[in-house]
């Protein structure tokens, strides 16, 4: 448990003892021992009981119990730091001018200690199945099987070559960024949803009935569901840890995070997929583009989501072929409406408003919301990696299959708060 979950912990344990003692406290001093009569007061207060004390007592010991976890946590972060301080000015390849650069998961894959060790004595090679040490990485298809072989992945391993491999370009990721992060243990998600708000608000005279409004909530679930990959490799290519390493990272966590935002948008909620934000049930009315530009279009969504949920859409989703509709758009003089070819790249923005293009969503259909404020998304987790030869025949063809998976559920509490925009040029 990281530090600050105990805090949160400690004082949420801290804020129910004060109220409970602050309650009893009421109880005692409200407590009645001898009625009024017409011609005396009543005669109020009394002890604490020992249950009551106890209760009191039981939460306070839980308090402190935290307290210590959390020194204790605090200390080793303290020292961890004091270690990193003296060590600041030594060399490290993972470090570029004394600060601790992030490692992307393959690299912690192939630094992981019981791993090298694991390669080193031979470990791969057994005579019966094996797996490799399993590392969860936090973050953030059937293959043909790669081999030397000029058919299959040709030569890959080159003596003397700077480490890795130039691998296909793919797709930028920005839809999990929209909205807020979380994490979980558990499998679900369970959170309240408000569905009914009649505001009978109104102007009353003096002693007069005041109005009853209506509010209620519904309680909703949202699973934890799990995205996972494999590819399979040579025992040589395990061994060369920079191209393991580059595998990693380039195929198996990539792979994740295309499927992910693919999830994340378009998801139908039949599990084991995840219910994405294009498919959600409530969402508000859409604007059908008609005449209007793209960005009008756009606009009058984000007026609709404001003016009907009461929630302001804080950024904006399109293809890149809409987007490339709205860049090139000009005035009656031939002029760029936006910045022109010759201006420096900027940040995609309409309205004020941060866009995310990506071709993940469907051509012709931009989604408007407040993703941040609105949806959140809870990791189990982080990625794992794991590796083993205990597949089908892999074993007698020195073969090793690398998987990948992670653990995730988005959860949107309010789905008026997200609208579409179709018909977009």
């Amino acid at each position: 448990m990281n530090i600050a979950q105990l805090e949160a912990d400690l004082k949420s344990k801290q804020a129910a003892a004060k109220t409970l003692l602050e309650q009893t406290m009421h109880a005692c001093e409200e407590h009645i021992v001898t009625p009024a009569t017409d011609k005396t007061p009543a005669v109020k207060g009394r002890l604490m009981t020992t249950e009551e004390k106890a209760a009191i007592q039981a939460l306070l010991d839980e308090a402190k119990g935290i307290k210590a976890r959390l020194d204790g946590v605090t200390t080793d972060a303290n020292m961890m730091a004091e270690i990193d301080r003296l060590t600041s000015n030594l060399p490290d390849r993972n470090t570029v001018a004394g600060q601790r650069k992030m490692l992307s998961i393959g690299q912690q894959f192939v630094s992981n200690p019981e791993y090298r060790k694991f390669i080193e004595r031979q470990g791969h090679r057994s005579s019966s199945a094996w797996n490799a040490p399993a590392t969860e990485a936090v973050v953030q298809f059937q293959a043909t099987t790669l081999t030397e072989d000029p058919a299959s992945g040709g030569k890959l391993i080159l003596p003397d070559v700077q480490p890795g491999i130039l691998f296909l370009l793919f797709k930028r990721l920005v839809i999990a960024d929209l909205a807020a992060p979380g994490t979980t243990t558990s499998n679900m998600i369970q959170f309240m949803k408000e569905t009914l708000f009649t505001n009978n608000a109104a102007a009353v005279l003096e002693g007069g009935t005041k109005p009853e409004s209506a509010l209620a909530f519904d309680s909703a679930t949202s699973p934890v569901q799990k995205l996972a990959h494999w590819i399979p490799v040579t025992e040589e290519m395990l061994e060369d840890f920079a191209q393991t390493q580059s595998i990693i990272d380039a195929r198996l966590r990539l792979g994740l995070a295309l499927t992910e935002e693919d999830q994340l948008l378009n998801g139908n909620g039949t599990p084991p997929n995840l219910r994405g934000y294009m498919n959600l049930a409530g969402l508000a009315a859409p604007i059908a583009r008609g005449t209007d530009t793209n960005m009008d279009a756009i606009f009058k969504q984000i007026t609709a989501i404001s003016t009907t949920s009461f929630v302001t859409p804080d950024a904006w989703v399109m293809n890149p072929t809409n987007w490339q509709t709205c860049q090139l758009s000009k005035d009656a003089q031939g002029q760029y409406v936006g910045g022109g070819p010759f201006t420096t790249a900027q940040t995609p923005t309409m309205w004020g408003l941060p866009g995310a293009i990506t071709p993940s969503i469907v051509a012709g259909t931009s989604l408007v919301g407040g993703f941040r404020s609105s949806s959140q998304i809870f990791r189990r987790g982080g990625v794992r990696v794991e590796a083993s030869n205990s597949h089908q025949d892999f074993f007698i063809k020195n073969l090793v299959a690398i998987r990948a998976e992670e653990r995730l559920a988005l959860v949107v509490y309010r789905e008026a708060a997200f609208g579409k925009v179709t018909g977009l040029n």
